[in-house]
Order: structure tokens, then sequence, then C-alpha cells
């Protein structure tokens, strides 16, 4: 139903971890904001092609990449590398990895799961993971929230999208009931590399720098930005045609 294929680019101090849980709480706030009103100067352009409003402003920038062939595009820094250069990764999967940060991001299709409800599915997806990874460290911080339809410009209007945060984990659940296809988007940020992750080795064990104190793009504006550029493209991908 879905082919494996390799994913290219398609253009050209440590801070102290104080409330983490207020921190989780305004960035996941942000998600359901006005991609307009980020505070800033706003110019007269194309608001439908405007990039996802991110908190701050690093000094990387994403960069439009192709998935699953090129069934589906989204944009994302490029520090995150394919994780099947390395290693096999499953077919319906795209994985990608920051080896220096220990940071991940994944895209997952999975048939649609009619048992679960639209409101729900994102924190249903959360809290499966968690138990799948017998994780004590996705703990759900924050109430699951609708993603609203400006912040998704890609995908039809009437697309459920659903996004949670756990302590570590930014998921979101686009339903394509049409196709019968669940997909997840996930992007993990650890708050500590672990001395047996393979991180460590690159930068050692221990609290992570602050992406922005790095000048890189914070894995909540990732997510975001994920979102707000994810494009499908060949609907055959999911075993039946939509358009």
């Amino acid at each position: 139903m879905m082919k494996d294929e390799v994913t290219t680019p398609c253009d050209s101090a440590h801070a102290p971890q104080t409330d983490l849980v207020q921190k989780l709480q305004e960035e996941f706030a942000g998600i359901a904001l006005d991609p307009s009103s980020n505070g800033s100067d706003v110019c007269e352009c194309d608001t439908a092609n405007a990039p996802m409003p991110i908190t701050a402003i690093p000094t990387e920038r994403p960069e439009n990449m192709i998935l699953f062939g090129g069934a589906i595009t989204c944009s994302f820094p490029r520090r995150y590398t394919d994780v099947s250069d390395v290693r096999e990764v499953p077919n319906n999967q795209e994985a990608f990895v920051d080896a220096n940060r220990d940071e991940s991001f994944i895209v997952e299709l999975l048939e649609l799961k009619e048992n679960v409800t639209d409101a729900g599915s994102a924190r249903w997806f959360l809290e499966d993971l968690t138990v799948e990874q017998a994780s004590e460290n996705s703990l759900v911080v924050e109430e699951e929230n609708s993603v609203p339809a400006a912040n998704v410009p890609n995908l039809d209007a009437n697309t459920t999208v659903n996004a949670v945060i756990g302590t570590m984990v930014y998921l979101a659940n686009i339903r394509l009931r049409v196709v019968g296809t669940d997909i997840l988007v996930i992007v993990y940020e650890p708050l500590v590399i672990s001395e047996h992750s393979e991180s460590a080795q690159a930068v050692g064990a221990g609290a992570t720098v602050p992406a922005l104190q790095a000048g890189l793009m914070p894995a909540a504006d990732v997510f975001k930005q994920v979102l707000f550029t994810f494009n499908v493209h060949d609907w055959s991908l999911f075993g039946s045609a939509n358009e």
C-alpha cells in the first residue's frame, strides 16, 4: 500500500528547567494562535503561503522536504536527518533525528481507528504510545486541543486535526476519514540527554541547551511548522484515490 522511499529536499550555559508544566502549556496554547497574530509587524503578502509563526527567531530555517516519495511534503530544519539512511524504517513511517540534541521527528500512517472519537484522538494516540514504549516521561500535562484550519492551510477545512503535548512529546493526529487513515506527526524533545543515548557520545549527557540559545528552531516551532506546511499531493499513497 505504501512504498519505502528515500526522503530528499525539495527546494533549495544551560537554562534552568523551572515551571516545566507552565512552559509546555504556553507552547501548546500557541498551536491555536491565529497565524497572523504573533505580535510582530505584518507585511502585505500572500497569507496562504506565509510561514507558521514561531516563538522567536532562530538562525536556521526550515526546508521543504518530500516524504513517501513525494506523496506528502512539509517543511522542517535540515538538521533532522533521515533515519532510513542508517537503519530500516517501516514503510508506513518517515523518521528523522537530530543526533546532536537527541530530538526526533516522525510522520506515521495508520489505519483509521474507528473506535476512537475525533475529539479525543490525539490524547488516545499519545496514551497508546506511552503504554507501547513503557514510558513514564510522556505524561500528558495539557488537555488535547483542536488545531484550527488556519494552522493547517493545505488540508481540507473539514479535516479533523488534534494536538496534545506530553512531557517530552508533541503529537498531532490528522484524521483522513475519506481514505481510512490516521496520520500521526510526532516531535520528541528530551529535556535531558541520557548517558545511554547515542547523542551523549557527540554532545555529552545532561540537560540540553535551549534551542534558541543554540541558534536552532525550538521543537514546539518545528511541530507547528510541519503542520502549517503539511500537504498531501498523491492520495494513492493511502490505497484509495481522493482527488
